[in-house]
């Protein structure tokens, strides 16, 4: 809505008393590539990623690089994105978010048969397993 500082300081305020704060960390990213500082968000959520890695919170470290393949693909590094993607379904073949992400990476590359595969591994899922905790909001 235009307050671009005010945002900044409440989701700093909220990330010093929960660093892991899934919207937050989600919401703050967006906020920060919007203003250019894709490559600053990256390093800070790796910064995160490494904390909760040292804390054994394992849960928060795959959530934040779920945030990071999304950047990756929201600036148009399907690359990145999708070998990203791979990593994390292998982490853990029950998710289905990861399957989702790329199916919407072959969609976006026109491979449909690709993209209906990953899409069919989605609804073989159960979705009771992985709530989906964030947006994807891709700016295609």
């Amino acid at each position: 809505m235009g307050q671009t500082e005010k945002a900044r300081r409440l989701f700093d305020e909220i990330l010093q008393s929960d660093p892991f704060a899934y919207e937050t960390l989600y919401e703050y990213a967006l906020l920060m590539d919007r203003c250019g500082e894709g490559e600053a968000v990256l390093k800070r959520l790796e910064g995160v990623v490494a904390l909760a890695e040292r804390e054994k919170k394992a849960k928060e470290a795959r959530d934040v690089r779920f945030i990071i393949s999304q950047l990756h693909f929201l600036q148009n590094d399907l690359d990145k994105a999708f070998m990203s993607y791979q990593q994390l379904a292998k982490e853990d073949p029950t998710d289905f978010k990861p399957y989702f992400c790329q199916g919407l990476i072959y969609r976006v590359l026109n491979m449909n048969d690709e993209a209906q595969k990953q899409f069919s591994k989605c609804g073989n899922l159960s979705l009771s397993t992985h709530q989906p905790e964030g947006h994807l909001r891709p700016r295609l």
